[in-house]
């Protein structure tokens, strides 16, 4: 406002011939220029410290909890240059508050002691320490070192830190030094910045050596920007016309290096973007063709060893090695007659895999062996060429035999020398599996025996193996070869196998390079052409501007336009005084048109009036003193006053005074619509309190930042706390952080546009209360959120009442089990989960041998005691996964869940009967105790609660009959 008011005091005096006083205003306008320039580098420093804190502090967290970074990058910064980052931060921050302390020195010592580790690490090859290898090993792609600093970010981390310590830069020699250390990590962090943007080591080998995280050249950029300007700040400087011209001169020509750069870049990155999609869809189709030949190879492979299996003769001789009665001479006659030209070798062998009779040959020592998934038995072998063994087992009550059969698969040989490596960008195949241990790469030379990678190495980016999970599709990674690919994976129907087919990416970008590099060398000629030309057209541009004085008037007429344009009744008036030097009275130098409405006078008659008369006309109470308090302290005045009015037609004003010179300007406001509508509100908000006080429920308005705006009076009831001392405070200091932690995803729900409901238990005074709330979003016409109401009832008596006939329904009153139904409805969820996650179970049926003896001789209160001792004992040993049930009388049941083996079972029914036999006190008498029991066994729980019920108590009745004391198991499906 005050420089709004002198352009018009300036022009108003002009305009009226008369001198005003604005010698002292021009002066106070020079002084903002060069405030602005000093004080821009110490707001570049302190932003530069609080983007290294927050960017160094926030990897560090992702690296300790492990959590993903927001941005996905496929290279990291590593914990080492986090904590260097945050220390120079600290520094910045330090030597911008006490720039002569030694402190900041102290952090700068630090950083170089952790970068000069590193490079002795990158020159001996030697671990000193500093990596923290162990905190890195969670992410698979940290190769091939987790956690080494790249010599390329240690050398600009040493330069930043050397450039604090010439700090102050007192003199040009130390400025010079300041400047060439921040111009090291400056041109690292763009060349890393780049590299990683355009993936240069795929072009150039040297590529890999400068490219680094993208937040680690952020955070480079960042350090450099925060060490120049803390060295700049206390530089004198001047705004001399040749400054300013190398100034615009050095802006332009780095405006036209970055538009021309990224052009470049983005050029280059959508035409390799584009190369690289392309040659992905081939890539996948290849593969796609190529892994259905492999499963076709199989599917006929499998169906002639199936055929010869199911051949009467085959069946009779199998039928014979299982009776042990096979005649070899003969057998090799039938086994020679059904051979043919696709099998190297039949051989049938007895149940201990001792070789009864063969013909043909099969590979011994093969180079590489896989076994398949699917069918069962069945190897994939490599020795120079593909062989395929199955493995047919055939059962008789008097024992087993297997068929051994050996095939050629032609058409995975034929493959295999298609798609052997040769120049160009010919792509490299591999078929692989897997065991428990190692990971089975086939060969695509007959000389080579292939590759065996162990399962325990950081193998989860290689091509081939999503598809060992189903998988398939395309991906940009490292092979197990080490070598920069794009591969196409796909499985090989349900054998287990994966098969792949990848391009090494240096050889697919090698066009690009050369027309990237083609390119780089014209768009230089055209940004050196482009600069002369800059600087030979702006040059006399710049000393015409230099020279050319503002005219006041200009600038005036500017402001005028704009005070015109203004809606509030706007007027400047300079002071009249006496001949004792005191105001007697303003003159009205300048009205704008919303004051000639406002006031009802045309600007003719006010310019030049004196206010007194003017004042009296507009009825504006105490307006003459308020004005001379203005010019006599200089204090501005803003206030709200109401007109002279009527009650049926009240008016208020909003008046600003302040000083403009030996004067005063005034801006006026209408503010009656607005009062009006204070009033209209504070009725309502009155009404409205007045009725949710008398609620019985918590009722609330929080805002977006999570505080408290308004509460009724039910907080008072509930919590003793006045709603007053509530308003204001945020949802985590009322509520403390365990609550605010349940609640939050509520209140994010609620900020977002969506009403939210919930219950949960809630302390007051000590006292847990159960209570339910809804939040409901204030939410405006254009969508966005204020905030949000809270309601909240206390629900504690329903709720308990609720639990207790809950655990009526449910639980068995005497032993506090389960009851039959509960049981039944949990067992029926429990099958089908098995069913589907393909788990076991188990279900036992016991009860409590001589059970009737107990209740005929020692009363029924010693048969109850005895039910819960007996239940006690189970419950004890089960797990706390396992569910135990009474289903009436002394039967019970117990369900065992996601069971690896029969043999578990067992286990526990087993512990079972040695824990029900110890003797038990009933009326004074020691009684042996124990009980009988029926497991049912279901490998594949595809089965009714009832009939496995039936199953287990089947079992039982075996038990019984069996003697007692002990189990049987039957087993199911």
């Amino acid at each position: 406002m005050p420089i709004f008011v002198l352009t018009f005091q300036i022009r108003t005096s002009i305009s009226l011939g008369r001198a005003w006083p604005v010698q002292n205003n021009y002066s106070v306008m020079s002084q903002y220029p060069s405030r602005l320039f000093r004080g821009r580098y110490t707001l570049l420093t302190g932003l530069a410290s609080l983007v290294l804190l927050a960017l160094g502090c926030d990897v560090l967290a992702g690296w300790l909890w492990r959590v993903e970074s927001a941005v996905p990058e496929n290279i990291h910064m590593v914990i080492s240059t986090a904590a260097c980052l945050a220390l120079y931060g600290m520094a910045l921050a330090i030597a911008l508050w006490r720039p002569r302390g030694q402190a900041h020195r102290l952090l700068a010592v630090v950083v170089i002691g952790i970068v000069c580790l590193v490079l002795l690490e990158h020159a001996t090859g030697q671990s000193t320490g500093i990596d923290f290898p162990a905190l890195h090993a969670w992410r698979h792609d940290m190769l091939p070192k987790p956690g080494r600093m790249a010599a390329m970010t240690a050398t600009a981390l040493l330069a930043l830190g050397a450039g604090m310590l010439c700090l102050p830069a007192a003199t040009p020699a130390r400025m010079r030094m300041v400047q060439i250390c921040a111009a090291i990590p400056l041109l690292c962090g763009l060349l890393g910045g780049i590299a990683y943007l355009v993936d240069l080591e795929l072009l150039y080998s040297w590529g890999a050596a400068v490219r680094m995280a993208l937040s680690t050249a952020v955070g480079l950029l960042t350090a450099s920007a925060g060490l120049y300007g803390l060295a700049a700040r206390d530089q004198s400087r001047r705004l001399r016309s040749k400054d300013m011209a190398n100034s615009v001169f050095a802006t332009a020509c780095i405006l036209l290096i970055v538009i021309a750069g990224t052009t470049g870049l983005l050029i280059y990155r959508l035409a390799s973007h584009a190369h690289e999609q392309s040659l992905q869809t081939v890539m996948s189709y290849s593969a796609r063709q190529r892994a259905a030949l492999l499963s076709a190879q199989f599917d006929i492979s499998n169906d002639t060893a199936r055929q010869l299996y199911q051949h009467p003769a085959m069946q009779s001789l199998l039928e014979a090695a299982s009776h042990g009665q096979l005649k070899q001479a003969d057998a090799a006659a039938v086994l020679s007659m059904q051979n043919n030209r696709s099998f190297n070798g039949i051989a049938i062998q007895d149940r201990a895999g001792r070789t009864l009779v063969q013909v043909g040959y099969f590979v011994n020592r093969p180079l590489q062996a896989v076994a398949l998934r699917s069918p069962p038995g069945a190897i994939l072998l490599w020795d120079g060429s593909y062989s395929y063994r199955t493995t047919h087992v055939y059962r008789t009550s008097a024992g087993s035999a297997r068929l051994l059969l050996e095939q050629r698969l032609d058409m995975f040989n034929r493959i295999v020398q298609d798609t052997a490596p040769h120049d160009g960008l010919s792509g490299i195949y591999s078929l692989c599996g897997h065991d428990e241990r190692y990971l089975h790469c086939f060969s695509q030379s007959p000389q080579d025996k292939g590759s065996t990678i162990p399962l325990a190495g950081n193998i989860h980016h290689f091509t081939v193996w999503p598809a060992f999970s189903g998988q398939r599709g395309t991906m940009h990674t490292i092979d197990y070869s080490h070598r920069n690919v794009i591969g196409a994976y796909e499985p090989v129907s349900d054998t287990g196998l994966a098969f792949s087919y990848k391009i090494e990416v240096g050889k697919l970008l090698a066009p690009i390079r050369r027309d990237l590099e083609v390119g780089l060398f014209v768009m230089s000629i055209v940004i050196a052409l482009g600069a002369l030309l800059l600087r030979w057209r702006t040059y006399p541009l710049l000393r015409e501007v230099q020279q050319s004085n503002l005219m006041a008037e200009l600038a005036a007429e500017r402001f005028r336009n704009a005070a015109e344009a203004n809606m509030d009744a706007f007027a400047i008036m300079e002071a009249l005084r006496g001949a004792n030097g005191q105001i007697d009275d303003f003159r009205v130098v300048y009205i704008n048109a919303e004051a000639e409405r406002m006031w009802q006078i045309s600007r003719r008659e006010a310019i030049g009036s004196q206010f007194r008369q003017l004042g009296i006309a507009l009825q504006i109470p105490d307006f003459f003193d308020s004005c001379r308090r203005v010019v006599e302290n200089g204090q501005a005045v803003s206030e709200e006053i109401p007109m002279a009015f009527n009650i049926d037609h009240p008016s208020w004003m909003h008046h600003e005074i302040v000083k403009a010179g030996d004067g005063v300007s005034v801006s006026v406001r209408d503010i009656t619509q607005r009062k009006l509508a204070e009033l209209d509100l504070a009725l309502r908000e009155a009404l409205l309190k007045t009725v949710t006080d008398s609620i019985p429920a918590l009722v609330a308005f929080i805002d977006r930042e999570e505080r408290y705006r308004y509460c009724n009076k039910s907080y008072m009831r509930l919590f003793g706390i006045r709603p007053e001392q509530i308003i204001g405070v945020h949802m985590r200091d009322f509520l403390g952080d365990e609550a605010y932690q349940q609640l939050r995803p509520e209140v994010e729900k609620a900020l977002s546009g969506q009403p939210s409901s919930f219950e949960r238990d809630m302390s007051v005074r000590g006292e847990n209360r159960y209570v339910e709330g809804r939040y409901i979003p204030q939410q405006h016409a254009d969508g966005s959120v204020s905030g949000f109401y809270v309601m909240i009832w206390d629900i504690t008596q329903s709720r308990a009442r609720e639990l207790e006939l809950r655990n009526k329904v449910t639980l068995d009153g005497m032993t506090g089990l389960l009851n039959r139904s509960a049981f039944m409805e949990m067992l029926d969820d429990e099958i089908k989960h098995h069913y589907v996650k393909r788990l076991a179970v188990a279900l036992l049926f016991l009860d409590i041998d001589h059970f009737k003896q107990v209740n005929d001789t020692l009363g029924h209160a010693a048969g109850d005691e005895l039910i819960q001792e007996f239940a006690r004992r189970l419950r004890s040993q089960v797990r706390a996964t396992d569910h135990v049930a009474r289903l009436g009388g002394d039967e019970f049941v117990i369900l065992l869940a996601g069971l690896e083996s029969e043999r578990t079972a067992i286990g526990v029914a087993e512990k079972l009967l040695e824990a029900v036999s110890h003797d038990v006190e009933l009326a004074g008498q020691r009684r042996k105790l124990s009980t009988s029991i029926g497991v049912a066994y279901a490998a594949m729980p595809d089965i009714t609660p009832e009939r496995l019920l039936q199953i287990a108590d089947e079992a039982l009745y075996q038990a019984k009959a069996a003697g007692r004391n002990t189990y049987r198991l039957h087993r199911v499906g």
